[in-house]
């Protein structure tokens, strides 16, 4: 069963130039406390419900507000003043002096790969090395092959021509990190396996 279900935990944001992990506040505690919940619940609460529709075509000024100060909120690493970035509830960060796996991390965010899970499935895979990495993102390649691979079996390329953008951009994406990687153009190379 989901953990998250039954309490609320606080979302982690990183800081990739300190190698820090910092926990923020809640969405709904920040809006509590500063008096705009009921607003908020109507708001955003059953999100694809009539009466949440119609409230926020009735209050656009207040729905741009509450986008910005809850919803978009930037959080500020305290050390170094850059923006931290929101990597999930799952997260589990390493240690400040394991400047492999942080650079590791900060790739698979580059990725968009994060922490962001319903709760069962625990912290999540962080490779420890550059071997397992380039493992790793071997995986992630195959497996995006194959969904292309299956779509066009099913579908003429002009049917998918937005499908198979997005994913010849992540195929590229993974494909640009496996090749900085090995050819040493990273970190990775003067840190070593």
């Amino acid at each position: 069963m989901c953990r998250y279900a039954f309490k609320k935990y606080k979302p982690h944001y990183v800081c990739f130039d300190c190698r820090k992990s910092f926990k923020q506040p809640i969405i709904e505690d920040i809006v509590m406390q500063n008096g705009d919940w009921e607003s908020y619940k109507q708001a955003f609460l059953n999100y694809d419900s009539e009466k949440s529709k119609i409230f926020r075509n009735e209050n656009p000024k207040l729905i741009n507000r509450f986008e910005e100060q809850y919803r978009n909120k930037k959080y500020k690493c305290p050390d170094c003043s850059s923006e931290m970035n929101n990597i999930g509830l799952d997260f589990k960060a390493p240690k400040k002096e394991k400047i492999k796996e942080w650079e590791i991390i900060r790739s698979m965010y580059k990725l968009g790969n994060t922490f962001h899970t319903c709760g069962c499935d625990g912290p999540g895979y962080i490779p420890q090395n550059v071997n397992d990495y380039l493992i790793y993102l071997d995986k992630i390649k195959v497996g995006y092959e194959e969904r292309l691979n299956e779509r066009l079996k099913k579908n003429s390329k002009s049917e998918l021509k937005e499908y198979l953008n997005y994913w010849n951009s992540k195929l590229n994406s993974i494909t640009l990190e496996i090749k900085k990687t090995k050819a040493g153009n990273t970190i990775y190379s003067k840190l070593g396996n």
